[in-house]
């Protein structure tokens, strides 16, 4: 294998592994808690839309969820400073900047401020 066979074949791994990852990122919200169901369609794209080999696919989505781990933020915060009062709160889309109140009480008890537990059992 000559040094620009090697070079293209590199050059081409890299470029399905970027296709991989911006597949991944595109479609991670649709996955939130499975990520071998977005990895089995990352790799059916790869095959079917970019004719990559199906061993190589596996691989390159393997890498590109890797990388995508090391990316990965927070896309909705709680400000519980934001509400209006106590028993208010703000969801924040970090990626829109987005906020929507909502009241505390719809909060699972784990995103509970401590004190919250009682504001929200005296609103009742």
């Amino acid at each position: 294998m000559n040094v620009t066979t090697l070079h293209d074949a590199q050059e081409y791994r890299a470029s399905m592994q970027r296709a991989a990852l911006t597949f991944l990122q595109r479609h991670q919200g649709e996955h939130l808690t499975d990520d071998g169901h977005l990895f089995e369609r990352a790799v059916g794209y790869l095959v079917n839309a970019l004719d990559v080999p199906a061993f190589m696919a596996d691989r390159l989505v393997h890498l590109a969820m890797s990388e995508l781990e090391c990316l990965k933020r927070p896309v909705i915060g709680i400000d519980y400073a934001s509400g209006e009062d106590e028993t208010r709160v703000a969801l924040i889309n970090f990626f829109s900047g987005e906020a929507v109140l909502i009241p505390l009480r719809h909060l699972p008890a784990r995103l509970q401020p401590p004190a919250a537990p009682l504001a929200a059992a005296a609103t009742h």
